[in-house]
């Protein structure tokens, strides 16, 4: 499973062997422990990749032939394109901008996305 981290310093993506429910059930029980809100629902999260990233050519092929609609690829301009992936949000609220969202893919596709965007992390300088 991909695990997308949304904070105020950015976006951090790691893999994780836990399935989506235990995700989410952990993430209840501790916003029930330490008694903060919790909100969680299926979302749509994206992120960009250079368009000239190595391996872009092996995810679109994968893309192909993946028939579960989970992953868009859309050119956002000339130099990038938005990975979109279909998911579950959890955040403090409904409008939080800083959570987590979960995405299930095939194994293949979540080294591979985990590599480019591992491969190619935009520094932001504020």
């Amino acid at each position: 499973m991909l695990k997308l981290n949304y904070t105020d310093c950015g976006l951090f993506v790691e893999t994780i062997a836990a399935s989506s429910d235990v995700v989410a059930i952990q993430r209840v029980m501790l916003a029930m422990s330490i008694g903060e809100p919790f909100h969680l629902e299926p979302s749509r999260a994206s992120f960009l990749l250079p368009v000239e990233t190595l391996g872009m050519t092996c995810l679109e092929s994968m893309l192909k032939t993946d028939t579960t609609d989970t992953i868009d690829l859309t050119p956002a301009d000339e130099e990038c394109v938005e990975v979109s992936l279909k998911g579950t949000w959890m955040a403090n609220s409904s409008n939080a901008e800083s959570g987590t969202f979960i995405s299930v893919l095939a194994p293949e596709l979540e080294r591979l996305i985990y590599q480019l965007w591992q491969g190619n992390q935009f520094q932001t300088a504020y």
